[in-house]
């Protein structure tokens, strides 16, 4: 038993821990200061057992490079160019009073959307009598999405890993002030895999009704 609770153990820790590799971009700092080179950040862990700091900004100028550690303080944000001429922009926001973590911004505006990838650990193991087979891990990843409205400064989950209301409910609540938007929510001609459309809709909708 004590052999399982540490490959238990083991296998929570390295899934929290677990970072992106190091990849070319761009980091710029609140400071006007603007780094290149070989970047990397960890992964949010929604284990039950977590062991999650603040999620910090790994830099170094090249590979033999000393690291250097930047947090929500000093990240501006991140840039990454991909081979495919795809830019990635990384930026620390608020989810709480007193936490920051780092999401990818997928579609600004009146409301802007964010995106992280979170990681969890399912297990698995088969019972005989007298015999405990050994316990099988796999690990996944979940896609979570938040939004931040204009002037506000604590961004609300719309798609999270932990479901504590749906999709629709939420988006009812955030995007009530758009009829058009709420009645395709209603019929169900608006789902859970259609947020960023959801969220364009919604940024369209208050850009008409400004006019």
């Amino acid at each position: 038993m004590k052999n399982i609770l540490f490959i238990l153990c083991l296998c929570f820790s390295l899934q929290t821990f677990a970072q992106y590799d190091w990849t070319e971009g761009t980091l710029y700092l609140k400071d006007g200061t603007v780094k290149e080179g070989l970047i990397k950040f960890p992964k949010v862990s929604k284990d039950l057992i977590a062991f999650n700091g603040k999620q910090k900004v790994r830099f170094k100028k090249s590979k033999k490079e000393k690291k250097e550690k930047f947090d929500h303080t000093q990240v501006a944000k991140i840039v990454f160019t991909y081979a495919d001429s795809e830019t990635a922009i990384y930026q620390y926001i608020a989810v709480s009073e007193k936490m920051y973590q780092l999401f990818k911004v997928i579609t600004e505006g009146n409301i802007t959307l964010y995106a992280r990838t979170v990681s969890y650990t399912t297990s698995s193991a088969v019972f005989f009598p007298g015999t405990l087979q050994p316990v099988t891990y796999d690990f996944n990843d979940f896609d979570e999405f938040y939004i931040l409205k204009k002037g506000e400064k604590i961004a609300l989950p719309l798609i999270t890993m932990r479901i504590s209301r749906s999709f629709k409910k939420r988006a009812l609540e955030y995007f009530a002030d758009c009829p058009r938007v709420v009645a395709k929510l209603k019929d169900k001609s608006y789902r859970e895999q259609d947020v960023r459309t959801v969220v364009r809709a919604y940024n369209y909708c208050k850009q008409i009704n400004n006019r």
